[in-house]
Formats: structure tokens, C-alpha cells, sequence
């Protein structure tokens, strides 16, 4: 019961601050393609890392920009895909500004600000909508959001991929950044959630009975 009621006031003080989204894709079309692209750069900072992707947040916020962004000869020379993709890019996308991209609000207040920096706490409370604790309800894209309290750095966010880009087999393929660890810098991890559900520690496991998982969050740009 207790555990139930923790959960419960998470959930409500993380909806709280929810608000319309930044970024407003035109269309389902637009939206179908940001998701493609999104999807696409998270899983890919598995196959090779970039340097702007330090930790969870991090990775979400570098495979939001780069989705937006319009995927030229020179930008896919630099990204270093392994594969070219045959995503249509986002026609809707917003344009960066001399201050930089304005991506995600970062206050909730009545004049709101926004960046393009966010860390994972602000990319579900203000970027994100809840969608229940349920894994039955991830779609490519969606995010699974813990908060851990024992750690430094609590709030942590993990990228639902679905089918994999680069893998054979599975259509339930998870990507996340561990963050700093054990004094290292942390690597970028994939893993197959009916394996999370498993997984050794149960505070990570993505399931209604660990008051550490807080729930599947889509973007509200989606």
C-alpha cells in the first residue's frame, strides 16, 4: 500500500507541470518520419558513440536534434551510419536560432522558456505525457522513466526501439545511456525488454510492482 502511494505521488508530481509541446510536427507524416529518425539515432549511438551522448538524457536529446535536422550528403558523412537511411525527413521541423535550438521548454512558468538542453527530469515533466505503467503501451520512441532515489543523478530515461535497425531478431529492443559509472564515464547499453524485466536488480525492472519505475512517457512532440 504504501509503496502503491509513493508511486502515486510521483506520477501526479511529475504530471503536474505537463504542457503543450514545443515542437508541433505538421502531421501524422511528419511525425511518422521524427519517430523513424528518432528511433533510428538513439539505437544507433550503441554502434558508435558520438561525443555530445554523456548520459540518458543526453542520448535522448542528441537523437531528438539530429531527427530534426535535415539529413544531407554532408550530415550523413558526419553522422557515420552504417547504412543509409531511407526515412523522408521532417518537413515541419523548427529552424535553429542565433541563441540555438529552441527544443524543449525548460520552466513552466506563464512566459515559459525553452533550449535545447534538458535533463531527463524536464524531458519527461515538461516534454513528455504519461502514458500509464504498462510496458503494453510503448511505441517505438516512448521512454521508460525511473526515478532512483539512492543515486546522485535519480532520474534516469531509456528509449523504447521496437524492431531493431541492426539486429535480426526481436521487435522489443531498449537503448539507454547508464550514465557516469563506477568513477568511468558510462556507456551506451541495448537490451531486449522481456530481458529488463528480468533484470538481476529489481529496482530497474520495468514493472507496476517496483516504485522505482515510474511509467512509459511519449514525447510530446509525438
Amino acid at each position: 500500500m504504501a509503496r502503491g502511494f509513493i508511486v502515486a505521488v510521483m506520477i501526479v508530481a511529475v504530471l503536474g507541470g505537463a504542457v503543450p509541446a514545443q515542437v508541433r510536427l505538421a502531421d501524422e507524416s511528419d511525425r511518422a518520419a521524427f519517430r523513424s529518425w528518432f528511433v533510428l539515432l538513439a539505437e544507433a549511438q550503441f554502434e558508435r558513440t558520438t561525443a555530445d551522448v554523456i548520459d540518458c538524457a543526453a542520448l535522448v536529446r542528441h537523437a531528438f536534434r539530429e531527427a530534426l535536422r535535415a539529413h544531407t550528403p554532408e550530415w550523413l558523412r558526419q553522422a557515420q551510419l552504417p547504412f543509409v537511411p531511407r526515412f523522408a525527413d521532417v518537413r515541419s521541423a523548427p529552424r535553429p536560432t542565433a541563441q540555438g535550438w529552441p527544443l524543449f521548454r525548460i520552466n513552466n512558468a506563464a512566459a515559459p522558456n525553452y533550449a535545447e538542453f534538458a535533463d531527463a527530469r524536464t524531458l519527461i515533466r515538461l516534454n513528455s505525457r504519461s502514458l500509464g505503467r504498462n510496458t503494453a503501451a510503448l511505441r517505438p520512441g516512448d521512454l521508460l522513466y525511473f526515478h532512483q532515489p539512492s543515486q546522485q543523478s535519480p532520474d534516469h530515461v531509456m528509449v523504447f526501439v521496437g524492431r531493431s535497425q541492426f539486429e535480426i531478431d526481436g521487435d522489443d529492443w531498449v537503448v539507454y545511456h547508464t550514465g557516469p559509472l563506477d568513477g568511468a564515464a558510462g556507456e551506451v547499453r541495448k537490451v531486449r525488454l522481456s530481458t529488463l524485466l528480468q533484470h538481476p536488480a529489481p529496482r530497474w525492472r520495468p514493472v507496476s510492482a517496483n516504485p522505482q519505475f515510474i511509467g512509459v512517457y511519449r514525447l510530446n512532440a509525438l
